[in-house]
């Protein structure tokens, strides 16, 4: 999210979103957020139910994070699975880019 910082446009845009979030691990490890006016809550545990739930295995989470697999691609290939609002599936896709 340090493109919070770095991109003038995508910082308005975030401060307007307030959604809280769900990442489940392999089924079996939940996390907890939430971006409120373009900030990042401390992560949590907990299944906790979220406005956006993303679910993902570990090995997938990890390519993504080290820039190893597209998140987009993650998605098409039912490795990323994403339970949202379709305004909060596009929000998403502002978010990976």
């Amino acid at each position: 999210m340090d493109r919070i910082n770095t991109d003038p446009k995508f910082r308005e845009k975030m401060s307007k979103v307030n959604r809280s979030f769900l990442v489940e691990f392999d089924g079996k490890q939940f996390y907890n957020f939430k971006v409120e006016n373009g900030s990042i809550s401390e992560i949590s545990e907990g299944n906790l139910p979220g406005d956006i739930t993303i679910s993902v295995d570990s090995a997938t989470f990890g390519k993504i994070i080290s820039n190893e697999m597209d998140p987009m691609v993650a998605y098409y290939e039912k490795k990323l699975q994403i339970k949202a609002s379709l305004m909060d599936k596009i929000l998403l896709t502002e978010i990976f880019k």
